[in-house]
């Protein structure tokens, strides 16, 4: 017996987690990375799909960030799916702290 598209859930699992942004990446681009594995994981398992609009809920794969990272920085960012995204907003009111290191006394040649 196959089950219908609306019996078989878009997710497999919700909630917030920690990613280990790369140098480079905005967090839209980790974001927008996440939502397409789960998007394509959701339709292989037969999961009806649909793409954000203003007013779908349904069959929607959502994902949010708990806040921006400089895509000059590498470092932890909160990432929420499904019902983890509306836990997101009490990761906004925090504070980030950014630490770089700096060798003194080295030349090149540029």
């Amino acid at each position: 017996p196959t089950e219908k598209k609306e019996d078989v859930p878009l997710y497999r699992s919700q909630g917030i987690f920690a990613v280990n942004k790369p140098l480079e990446w905005s967090s839209n681009d980790v974001v927008s990375y996440i939502r397409g594995i789960l998007e394509r994981d959701a339709r292989n398992r037969g999961a009806e799909v649909r793409k954000p609009r203003r007013r779908a809920k349904k069959g929607v794969v959502r994902v949010g960030h708990g806040g921006t990272l400089d895509p000059l920085a590498s470092g932890v960012l909160v990432v929420g799916v499904g019902s983890g995204t509306k836990e997101l907003q009490g990761f906004l009111s925090g504070s980030k702290r950014y630490t770089a290191g700096v060798e003194l006394g080295f030349q090149t040649e540029t």
